[in-house]
């Protein structure tokens, strides 16, 4: 197969700002490493579907009423939670071909990782809608020259690029945060210290800084499973106290079977909402186990 080569047409002429950094690809080094992501490789396609392709158009995130938060790291770049999605903006020397061949060995591990992140790029702005949301958003250079159209010319190149040109974390596409939380407790990915606090065993990315947070989160279940007890304990005091000895005789038989129909209700509730959501989770497990191995473009 080929080795990735760099569009011909030219986008960083047409930037407002031409200078780069001195310290450009020190700082690519690092915030294009997805060393957690490329850890569980192995097991990442039983939580998301292995394809680089999968990913939403910034009007269809848009649509699904998620919020851009711009990320510079690339570990979060493309990885939603709730109503928001982190993206990485396109670095300006990326967009400059003398960068390139100056800077990264054909087909070595800093090529991959870059040429995977501006992948994202061609399915992420697809029309002039996601092209002028990435420019609100500040996902791009500023560029008052650079057209839809022009820009188009330039990322199609890195629409075409194969997995085999991109590094391991890129032959996915967008990340549910949460399950990515559940790959990190289950298959013990070694983090560093810089990407979280001591919590970092337990989260991908910790989403939680404030108590208020935490407890938006976790409230509602919390509260769910305290009525729910409550319910049970005041069905077991009503059957308790329905005595034969009460005045009311035929209430007292009636209370206590009420009871016991209200205890069993919520003990089935809570089986069927406990099966449903293994049936589920078995599902999306086997669907993952499935499609392990099978590249999808």
């Amino acid at each position: 197969m080929a080795p990735f080569k760099f569009p011909s047409t030219d986008a960083f002429d047409k930037l407002d700002d031409k200078s780069i950094p001195a310290n450009a690809m020190e700082q690519l080094q690092n915030e294009l490493a997805c060393v957690v992501l490329d850890e569980l490789y192995p097991h990442l396609d039983l939580v998301a579907r292995k394809s680089g392709s999968h990913i939403d158009p910034l009007h269809v995130h848009a649509a699904k009423g998620r919020s851009i938060v711009v990320f510079e790291h690339a570990r979060l770049h493309l990885v939603w939670h709730l109503n928001k999605v982190f993206l990485k903006p396109i670095p300006a020397c990326l967009l400059r071909e003398s960068f390139w061949s100056a800077n990264m060995e054909a087909g070595g591990q800093m090529q991959r990782q870059a040429v995977g992140f501006m992948r994202t790029y061609a399915f992420l702005i697809q029309h002039q809608s996601d092209f002028a949301i990435a420019q609100r958003e500040g996902l791009l250079p500023p560029a008052g020259r650079l057209t839809f159209a022009g820009f188009e010319a330039f990322i199609k190149a890195f629409r075409h690029a194969p997995d085999d040109e991109v590094s391991l974390r890129w032959h996915f596409g967008q990340l549910r945060l949460n399950w990515l939380d559940w790959a990190v407790r289950i298959f013990r990915p070694h983090i560093p210290k810089q990407y979280g606090g001591m919590l970092r065993q337990f989260y991908y990315e910790e989403q939680f800084h404030q108590t208020r947070q935490f407890l938006y989160e976790f409230g509602a279940q919390l509260l769910a499973v305290f009525a729910a007890v409550s319910l049970i304990l005041s069905a077991i005091q009503v059957a308790l106290a329905a005595k034969p000895d009460n005045p009311w005789t035929g209430f007292a038989p009636t209370s206590a079977w009420f009871s016991v129909v209200v205890i069993i209700f919520l003990v089935a509730t809570v089986v069927l909402v406990g099966t449903v959501s293994c049936v589920v989770l078995m599902v999306q497990i086997g669907y993952g186990l499935r499609s392990r191995g099978r590249r999808v473009l």
